[in-house]
């Protein structure tokens, strides 16, 4: 586990090193995550795998009262400087989304970018959030799904024997995850899928083409976006606790 870490560390130092603590940049699965999102305001709201804290500072800037932890000693150093700098009040903590420092019943809502698919034991984390949740407390988490184009670049990488690099440098866990195999684990850890939505529908990928090629990132017509969205790259789950 403290091998981890330090490969995390060196992970974001690599990312992130060299960013502009001035800027507050969201990715693209963060403004998956707001389309689901109800109001902020007043919410007290854990982001869990908050990395160097930009969405966390931005939800704060929204009037949510946040706790945001990320397994990396590191990234929490940079988030707590990104808010000193930026003057926005974010409790910032290290902890292990497996095994989260909170009560139960503790938050109205949760968000999670991206950090599903590498932490060890997946279906932990989400009985964890599940647990710290209030009743009826709402859960939005993205993670990656390869029933996608993306597959293909799982077997060339398991037939060349090389880590799977799932777009900014090799991170030391990176599960194989499928749009029905994460609903399931929803489903076990307690929280009933409420709203599914995605983006990035990596169609076909060639060699020398970049990624990025062959890809709508989002349907415009209800029906294709409904029937393509368990194929998209970045699924977005809105969940409730039952």
């Amino acid at each position: 586990m403290l091998n981890k870490r330090s490969v995390y560390d060196e992970w974001h130092k690599a990312v992130h090193g060299k960013e502009d603590t001035k800027l507050i940049k969201l990715e693209d699965w963060h403004k998956n995550a707001l389309s689901l999102s109800p109001s902020l305001n007043k919410l007290k709201v854990l982001e869990i795998g908050c990395g160097v804290g930009d969405f966390a500072i931005y939800l704060a800037n929204q009037g949510a009262n946040v706790t945001a932890v990320d397994f990396s000693p590191i990234a929490i150093t940079m988030a707590k400087e990104k808010s000193q700098i930026q003057n926005i009040n974010v409790q910032f903590q290290v902890a292990d989304a497996q095994a989260l420092p909170f009560e139960a019943n503790t938050f109205d809502l949760i968000l999670s970018c991206e950090c599903l698919e590498h932490v060890p034991e997946p279906q932990l984390a989400l009985n964890e959030m599940m647990r710290v949740l209030k009743p009826l407390g709402k859960l939005i988490l993205t993670t990656e799904n390869y029933s996608n184009a993306i597959l293909l670049l799982w077997l060339v990488c398991w037939l060349r024997k090389k880590p799977f690099n799932s777009g900014e440098k090799v991170q030391p866990i990176d599960h194989f995850f499928l749009y029905w195999n994460v609903k399931r684990m929803f489903n076990k850890a307690g929280l009933r899928v409420e709203k599914m939505t995605g983006s990035h529908h990596v169609f076909i990928l060639l060699p020398r083409f970049h990624p990025h090629t062959f890809v709508i990132d989002k349907f415009q017509n209800p029906l294709f976006a409904r029937l393509f969205r368990p194929l998209a790259r970045h699924m977005t789950f809105l969940a409730i606790k039952k």
